[in-house]
């Protein structure tokens, strides 16, 4: 009899994950209450419904039947999902403890203080609290506790800014809970680590960029420019990570900052990175990341070999605007003579500005490492955007 899976959510960035349960010829149902998200194309059977209500995910988990139920890319669909495997007894799920510590600021950074855990010094304000920064030293950053894509987030240098600050990241926050934290000096990167019986079992660092919008991601490469004592001390603070939260088998995705030998934690998720981070590692090394998620979860012997020694040098961006506009097309001048792109809109589509929407995320391939590291962090100056509204740089 065929198995039957249920993947929640079904936006761009799940499409891998999708086509890995493919593979493995399960009958695969897909929940999202946006009929145009591209899964419900691939899938065998489609729900339309809110899945950031837990109980109404549980209850269409109940009557459905799964064998196997598979979060994807965002913080809403990991926390549903990991509550309903609470609830109905589905294996390689962390507790809702553990998950809440982990996708939650203001727990995480409880835990990184209560463990000494390297991170930035931080202060939580719950609801309307008085505004109460203690001994913290400016500039601070000022996060909703609940937050992605830097939605909400803003640098303060002095106590003027901070009730604006505040006020913004409390209306970007389902719970109201704001994070203030000391603001660390030092250049962005990720680790994603696939973890098996509480071991990493394999790892990879990327090296990422903050470019049009302050805090959210655009920009990206492969293999990182991280020397390997800065890789062996991240490595290291996650092994103990995964121990004391006692992980179950899966991947655990860190953002962290490096300044020369020193690493802090800033965030780390259970959940696979959006924006097919994924694939960016797939072209440099020729794994399949997506497959690697859904071996760990679904319980199979995990093995990984990358085709590629030494890695291929591959950039990512994630082509947005800072101003909202009408995209018709938009054109490069990267130098590379490999340039693959993913659309993620079409010519006429009215297109938010940054953090809330993208037009396409493209993969550059490069010969050299200078050359990846040159042009990474600058990726958008290497793109225009032709709109309706007339070119944007």
């Amino acid at each position: 009899m065929t198995k039957r899976a249920l993947l929640v959510g079904s936006n761009f960035s799940a499409v891998p994950l999708l086509f890995a349960l493919k593979r493995r010829g399960l009958h695969i149902s897909v929940c999202g209450n946006r009929p145009d998200e591209p899964c419900h194309a691939h899938a065998d059977q489609s729900h339309f419904m809110d899945y950031s209500d837990p109980n109404a995910l549980l209850s269409l988990v109940e009557n459905g039947d799964f064998d196997f139920i598979v979060p994807t890319g965002n913080d809403v669909a990991y926390m549903s999902t990991t509550f309903v495997a609470g609830k109905l007894g589905f294996p390689r799920f962390d507790s809702m403890e553990t998950a809440t510590i982990i996708h939650t600021k203001q727990a995480f950074r409880r835990f990184t203080e209560r463990n000494d855990i390297p991170a930035p010094r931080s202060v939580r304000l719950q609801g309307d609290a008085p505004i109460e920064t203690g001994a913290l030293r400016y500039p601070l950053l000022v996060k909703p506790s609940d937050s992605f894509s830097g939605r909400g987030v803003t640098k303060v240098f002095d106590r003027t800014e901070l009730a604006a600050a505040v006020a913004d990241a409390r209306r970007n926050s389902r719970s109201a809970e704001v994070v203030i934290e000391e603001f660390i000096e030092g250049s962005l990167h990720s680790h994603s680590a696939f973890i098996k019986d509480q071991e990493i079992a394999f790892d990879v660092f990327v090296d990422e960029y903050c470019t049009v919008y302050p805090y959210q991601v655009d920009s990206s490469n492969h293999p990182s420019r991280l020397c390997e004592t800065v890789r062996s001390k991240t490595r290291a603070i996650m092994a103990r990570v995964v121990k004391l939260l006692r992980l179950e088998d899966g991947l655990i995705h860190t953002q962290f900052l490096s300044n020369g030998d020193d690493v802090w934690i800033i965030e780390c998720m259970r959940r696979c990175p959006g924006d097919l981070y994924g694939s960016l590692v797939d072209q440099s090394l020729g794994i399949d990341y997506a497959d690697l998620v859904i071996t760990l979860l679904l319980g199979e012997a995990f093995s990984v070999t990358p085709r590629f020694e030494p890695p291929l040098f591959f950039g990512r961006h994630t082509i947005t605007s800072d101003t909202p506009s009408t995209p018709f097309s938009f054109s490069h001048f990267i130098p590379s003579s490999d340039v693959r792109i993913a659309q993620l809109k079409t010519t006429g589509k009215p297109m938010n500005a940054a953090p809330f929407d993208k037009l396409a995320i493209l993969y550059a391939r490069f010969e050299t490492r200078d050359e990846m590291l040159k042009v990474t962090p600058d990726f958008k100056t290497f793109v225009s955007l032709q709109t309706l509204q007339g070119d944007l740089a």
